[in-house]
């Protein structure tokens, strides 16, 4: 499999500048974003796999790691080199370590492509003739540069309705009538917030330059949570999409993030990512529940992913050591659950743990998903409040939680 590396890789200095001969190149995206395009001769280990790939990729000189973007890159580097491996290049995303590459003694860098050519985004047929109504909050940042991308992957197959919002956090004592004309209380300058929202206005008919005249741009004073999650409910929104940042160690004790926040309290389902997935195909998509629980709920977004994306639902049941079940009657409660909701393709899978997050790790660490539904509670044992905050935290894929 390396040999086209070994040939290609002329340079000797360890360096993170530079790939030495006889490296090992690994791309860990998943697997469909791998098929759409990746560096001959670099393997595919997506990011929750490289924890168990480590014993593989010691008998290397080197091992150069990337991605789309750089996040996930930068990740499995820090598990490599926990798990003892020295010489690991973050090579970033596709196109930097294209560069890098060149840099270090290719003559050409070739791309291989698995799986057939996507149409230009224009001429993408949509089968949905429902509206999906998306509203992505937006600092103006990378994040929300990835929850557009994100979007944009959904309109290859629904009809989607794009809102941008800006918050603009600032005290409840100044507020904005319907004519964008501001009032305090004094305690803050009028003026000071005006060319605040001078710049905001700015920014948002910018965003319209750079996507389209068909986006809607939005701007409310206040908290930036409550002000996103009312305004999606008060709206009537389907679907709000945010880019985190996620949180590890002691910054996760000390923050809550905005994206937690809004998981936790919004009856508008959320859409979270971490990362450029502008590459990603949805085809395998990660269902965590307790089919124990008593199903009064709906599916909306679960059942039109399975009519108009080509995917398989991998429904997992996470069980706790102290919780007893019969396998066959839980496998027979989940064919029927998937049944009821309309989840078309399937397959069921049980898997023991202590928790819902290292019951999701242990299974992605052997089987590759695209996506990854969870609801924001369930009935007894292990599953709680907290597990899909954990999940929105940790996890690099994209993840939908919404209330049951």
């Amino acid at each position: 499999m390396f040999s086209i590396l070994k040939n290609m890789f002329r340079k000797e200095k360890e360096s993170d500048h530079y790939i030495i001969k006889n490296a090992a190149l690994v791309d860990v995206r998943s697997k469909s974003e791998y098929a759409s395009g990746h560096l001959e001769g670099a393997i595919n280990i997506p990011l929750e796999q490289v924890d168990g790939q480590v014993d593989k990729l010691k008998a290397f000189p080197q091992v150069v790691v990337y991605c789309r973007s750089g996040n996930r890159s930068a990740h499995a580097k820090k598990i490599l080199i926990d798990h003892g491996i020295k010489n690991v290049v973050d090579g970033g995303s596709l196109a930097n370590v294209q560069t890098l590459a060149t840099i270090s003694g290719f003559n050409q860098v070739e791309l291989v492509v698995e799986n057939e050519p996507r149409l230009p985004h224009s001429e993408l047929k949509k089968n949905d003739k429902d509206i999906l109504k998306v509203l992505i909050p937006t600092d103006f940042s990378v994040q929300a540069e990835y929850s557009y991308l994100m979007v944009r992957k959904l309109e290859e197959n629904l009809s989607v309705d794009i809102h941008f919002l800006h918050v603009l956090d600032l005290p409840d004592t100044v507020s904005m009538d319907q004519h964008g004309n501001i009032e305090t209380c004094g305690e803050i300058d009028a003026e000071f917030v005006k060319s605040q929202k001078q710049i905001v206005d700015r920014k948002l008919k910018n965003l319209q330059l750079q996507y389209g005249k068909h986006i809607n741009v939005h701007l409310v004073l206040g908290k930036i949570t409550d002000n996103i999650i009312s305004f999606a409910e008060n709206n009537h929104f389907d679907l709000i999409v945010m880019g985190t940042k996620g949180a590890w160690g002691v910054k996760e004790k000390l923050t809550s993030s905005q994206a937690q926040i809004i998981a936790r309290r919004s009856m508008v389902p959320l859409l979270s990512l971490m990362c450029d997935r502008s590459d990603l195909i949805i085809k395998d998509i990660l269902y965590v529940h307790d089919f124990r629980d008593a199903d009064t709920h709906q599916l909306p977004l679960m059942e039109k992913f399975s009519k108009y994306f080509d995917v398989v639902y991998h429904q997992l049941y996470i069980q706790a050591s102290d919780v007893q079940i019969n396998e066959s009657e839980m496998l027979d409660l989940m064919d029927k659950y998937a049944s009821k909701h309309q989840l078309g393709n399937h397959k069921n899978h049980i898997v023991q743990a202590k928790n819902v997050e290292d019951g999701v790790n242990h299974f992605i660490a052997g089987q590759d998903v695209d996506m990854v539904f969870i609801g924001t509670h369930g009935k007894g044992g292990i599953f709680h409040n907290s597990a899909a905050e954990n999940l929105i935290k940790h996890l690099f894929k994209p993840i939908i939680s919404f209330h049951l």
